[in-house]
């Protein structure tokens, strides 16, 4: 796909509205055969909705979303990068430096999603926004493999031994309590530091498990909690979203977002409805 860069170049000739106008069904065509070509990759909606919402968020603010920034550094980490290669988004992001024409190409990339005689059986209707729920919530935020954290699950055997071995509980009690303590003040320290960095960037490289992929982690996983509630106000009907909505649970490091993990059942309640009163209203 082209890349930000041509935006930049362009917008920087006299006639840039006319060179836009005259070079947009090249451009389209080319968006075209990239959506065709990754159209059944798993988490393909998920994607192209959080660039959808991150340019929407653009308008509003200077920066782009440190959570997008955080999930093309997961993609890459996956071994998925050549996707954003193709779509012209590699290197296109990080949370202050940004190819030139990084906007202007995203402004692009949203009309053409969302305006049906340019993206043809591609656009980005209600849907693709139930795909992208679905993919959402099966794929980050109630992927126990993925997202679960590691203390959470500590603190549940904790709760198991309690109720089947007191006696054992109490012996280890004070060691383990000290231990989780100074666990929890070191992860603090580190992530204040690398928020105080204020630099988020897809190409970082940390071991997994790193307190750094952590982070990163915990800023994806932010981010999708909050494209939840507005892929489900702008989702269609369907069933088998409703279904995924009734069984699927969040993972444990949902609970380190209470007002945002609040909102997202709120979302998930009022979807709910929805589908409640159309099959009740329906013939």
């Amino acid at each position: 796909m082209h890349c930000p860069y041509i935006y930049f170049i362009i917008q920087s000739l006299p006639e840039a509205n006319h060179i836009y106008q005259t070079f947009q069904a090249d451009f389209d065509r080319i968006s075209c055969n990239t959506l065709e070509k990754y159209h059944s990759w798993p988490g393909f909606d998920l994607l192209l909705g959080s660039i959808l919402q991150c340019t929407n968020f653009r308008h509003q603010s200077l920066n782009f979303p440190p959570g997008l920034v955080a999930s093309f550094f997961l993609l890459h980490q996956e071994g998925d990068g050549d996707i954003l290669d193709d779509m012209g988004c590699s290197g296109a992001l990080s949370s202050i430096y940004r190819l030139p024409g990084t906007p202007e190409f995203f402004t692009y990339f949203m009309e053409f999603l969302e305006n049906p005689e340019r993206s043809g059986t591609h656009t980005f209707d209600q849907q693709r926004y139930v795909t992208a729920a679905k993919e959402c919530l099966q794929l980050c935020l109630c992927s126990h493999h993925k997202f679960s954290k590691g203390v959470m699950e500590l603190s549940s055997c904790d709760r198991v031994l309690l109720r089947n071995k007191p006696w054992a509980w109490k012996t280890r009690l004070g060691i383990h309590r000290r231990i989780l303590k100074a666990m929890h003040h070191l992860t603090v320290r580190q992530w204040k530091s690398f928020k105080a960095c204020g630099y988020i960037s897809q190409y970082s490289s940390f071991p997994r498990g790193s307190s750094e992929h952590e982070y990163y982690r915990f800023l994806a996983y932010q981010w999708r909690l909050d494209l939840l509630p507005i892929f489900l106000e702008k989702s269609a009907i369907s069933l088998e979203l409703a279904d995924v909505l009734r069984t699927r649970t969040f993972t444990t490091m949902a609970q380190r977002f209470p007002r945002r993990m609040r909102l997202a059942r709120e979302a998930i309640a009022a979807y709910l409805l929805r589908v409640e009163e159309s099959t009740v209203g329906g013939p």
